[in-house]
């Protein structure tokens, strides 16, 4: 059996019980790569796959809708654009209903066997679509994704609630970026793989299948793997195991225990929580357009065949990721070298996620149909300058209470979802012709407008510290133990575990 080995070092008295004495050693750094990657490696793939069976409507739309522009064996649907703008907008209908219910039980409870039966419920219902569809017709296929929706809803939070389970805050900025990152690979595949798999010998049926296949396989692997803390997981060492723990009790300032009560009203009234709430309802408008609207823009001004709409759909969240990962590798920089606070570093990088995307879809608006390369820039500079809001202000739910995190997660969730019911529904009123631009400029100047106004509030009254109703006081404020003087560190010699 293998024996692994760690230096350990005491501060102050050596004596008393043995957990006591555990907890008063100073651990050597955790493994470089460890369980705690493991767990945001699912946070990431579930992120993936859920987005994925949420967003493979947007473009699957387009080919049940017209069997000419993908492969024509497969059964064709007419949908009026009012009936489409409803069918996109249905998820989002049920996710503004679990948000919350999501959020206090992930953070009360844990978010493993939640984050499960999520995922095997969206896979079953994803792989069943192509069947409501053809059985009901598109009032069936509604109340179906609404259904589906209701428990995508519940992701969400439990993402925020078992990172900050897992993740010492030196590494939040890190990791939770590569988690939230699992979502522009999820519309990625959502939109490129599904243009591509109805354009094949499989049809658009496919592109509901497979994401859905795989969140059955997600799943098994969740259930060997997943653990809602550390000391519930039984792959861990326990030096990375003491690493989280210790840097987590240090952030938060508690000792364990019982979770705190919920402060319903302090939250609620909590002026750093309601402007980040607002913030990030501003930010949905813009995203949530973009990714449902993008491949009926391209379709109706361009009109392109379904592959290539499903590409250049693709194109903008393809740049969204990678430039997502340059946002985490320089605030890691920044945060490690130069030596910026923490207020300057999230304000300055969710301005940049939101008013260049206000810009670029003001320039869209006045962009001439012809110019397919400069609406195509508008597009991509929109959607990649939209990816440093995962650091610059979902991040910022973990600063304001990490107790709660899942929970402040889902309340301001609610409200971005939304916004991800109202716009298509806005758009299907506004936009009645997909050709007509002077239709779309009055959808792209309003979202600008939106982003401007919620990250102007952000940055002037937008906190990064935790709230005094987290449940416990912040570190800086915990009083010293006085039983003894500091004393000096003494060396303890090598343990042995198995």
């Amino acid at each position: 059996m293998a024996i692994t080995s760690f230096n350990l070092v005491t501060k102050g008295k050596q004596s008393g019980p043995a957990s006591s004495l555990l907890k008063s050693f100073v651990f050597s750094p955790a493994p470089r790569w460890g369980i705690r990657h493991l767990q945001v490696l699912f946070l990431f793939t579930a992120g993936t796959l859920i987005v994925a069976q949420r967003m493979n409507m947007s473009v699957a739309i387009v080919a049940l809708t017209n069997a000419n522009s993908s492969n024509p064996s497969y059964p064709e649907y007419y949908l009026t654009e009012k009936e489409k703008s409803y069918t996109l907008s249905s998820p989002f209908w049920g996710s503004c209903l679990t948000q919350l219910m999501s959020g206090y039980l992930s953070s009360r409870f844990g978010a493993k066997l939640l984050l499960l039966v999520i995922m095997v419920v969206t896979s079953l219902i994803s792989i069943a679509t192509p069947m409501v569809l053809a059985w009901g017709g598109w009032q069936l296929l509604f109340g179906v994704r609404f259904v589906q929706g209701l428990v995508m809803g519940g992701m969400w939070p439990c993402l925020y609630t078992h990172l900050a389970k897992w993740c010492p805050k030196r590494e939040a900025n890190r990791l939770g970026g590569v988690m939230a990152t699992g979502l522009d690979v999820g519309t990625i595949l959502g939109f490129a793989m599904s243009g591509i798999l109805a354009a094949s010998p499989l049809g658009w049926p496919s592109s509901f299948y497979i994401p859905g296949y795989f969140g059955i396989v997600w799943s098994l692997f969740w259930i060997r793997y997943g653990a809602n803390t550390p000391s519930e997981s039984k792959f861990i060492s326990l030096a990375e195991r003491k690493h989280i723990e210790l840097a987590l009790e240090k952030a938060q300032g508690n000792k364990g225990g019982d979770s705190p009560p919920v402060p319903w009203l302090q939250i609620l009234t909590s002026p750093p929580f309601i402007v980040l709430a607002l913030c990030k309802m501003s930010q949905a408008c813009s995203f949530y357009t973009l990714m449902q609207q993008i491949p009926r823009y391209i379709h109706g001004i361009f009109r392109y065949s379904i592959a290539v709409n499903a590409l250049f759909s693709a194109l903008p969240f393809v740049v969204m990721l990678m430039s997502s990962y340059g946002f985490i590798f320089l605030t890691e920089y920044l945060t490690r070298n130069k030596e910026i606070s923490l207020p300057i570093l999230r304000k300055t990088i969710n301005s940049f996620a939101s008013w260049i995307p206000a810009v670029a879809l003001v320039t869209l608006s006045y962009v001439s149909e012809k110019n397919v390369v400069g609406s195509m820039c508008c597009m991509v500079a929109a959607v990649a300058a939209i990816s440093g809001q995962a650091i610059g202000s979902s991040l910022n739910h973990v600063d304001l209470s990490p107790n709660f995190a899942g929970l402040l997660f889902g309340i301001s969730n609610t409200l971005m979802s939304a916004a991800g019911v109202v716009s298509p529904i806005v758009i299907g009123l506004t936009v009645t012709n997909e050709s007509d631009r002077s239709q779309w400029r009055v959808v792209f100047l309003g979202i600008s407008v939106i982003l401007f106004v919620g990250n102007l509030m952000y940055v002037i009254f937008g906190q990064m510290t935790v709230q005094a109703w987290n449940g416990s006081k912040p570190p800086a404020e915990t009083t010293p133990q006085t039983e003894s003087p500091p004393e000096e560190e003494v060396p303890v010699e090598k343990f042995n575990y198995f």
